[in-house]
């Protein structure tokens, strides 16, 4: 894997968690606080980041399979720089769908299956044990996310197993430091410093994506 492509994906990470992620799953992640909230801090760290990398490990499935099916349409020289430009394409599509979240987000972010899983949700929520939990935390990870399907489609522009799940991995502890601050970041950010890291996480996308473009690009020359 690049340097580009982890540096990158570590600063999406980060600074996504500060905005696009906080208002997506950061109810999930008050009621997974809420629950722990009677349980000492050692014991409220631990599950908290069991449900956190319960989280990732999502990402990291369906990065295997998104690299898996990557591997498998990309056989050739040509196919490869094809699909490595498709990918600059679609990296350009949601860098801009996530940054003016109108319609298009509305749309790739799917309600019908938010819906669904939010009923999942729901039915864990009300369980207590460890392993609902965990549950809790893997449900969070399938939830339809424009940041998430960036990543899904460098999973597979790189036709790799082992880029695919480490690209999720990558992604998915980055946020984590944020989202288990969860409470104290919220109320120490403003609303301009979280649509400045916005609009600095939308250029590293856009930008990104136009690279993905070139070298897509030079490989069909």
């Amino acid at each position: 894997m690049e340097l580009t492509t982890i540096l990158t994906t570590i600063a999406l990470g980060i600074g996504f968690s500060l905005s696009h992620c906080i208002g997506m799953c950061g109810g999930f992640v008050a009621a997974c606080n809420l629950k722990l909230s009677k349980t000492d801090r050692i014991t409220h760290f631990i599950l908290s980041l069991g449900y956190h990398l319960s989280r990732v490990l999502a990402y990291v499935i369906l990065g295997i399979l998104f690299g898996l099916f990557g591997s498998a349409v990309i056989f050739s020289g040509f196919s490869k720089g094809l699909f490595i430009f498709f990918a600059g394409v679609i990296l350009i599509i949601l860098s801009f769908a996530i940054f003016k979240r109108g319609r298009l987000l509305s749309c790739i972010e799917n309600q019908k299956i938010i819906s669904f899983i939010m009923l999942l949700l729901s039915k864990f929520r009300q369980k207590n044990s460890t392993i609902s939990l965990l549950i809790l935390g893997f449900l969070n990870g399938l939830l339809p996310c424009g940041v998430v399907y960036y990543f899904l489609a460098i999973s597979f522009g790189s036709g790799s197993i082992i880029e695919g799940a480490a690209i999720m991995a990558i992604f998915g502890l980055s946020t984590i430091p944020v989202m288990m601050g969860l409470g104290g970041i919220l109320s120490a950010i403003g609303v301009k410093f979280k649509n400045y890291i916005n609009l600095v996480s939308f250029f590293i996308m856009l930008g990104y994506g136009i690279y993905l473009l070139y070298l897509g690009f030079m490989v069909l020359k």
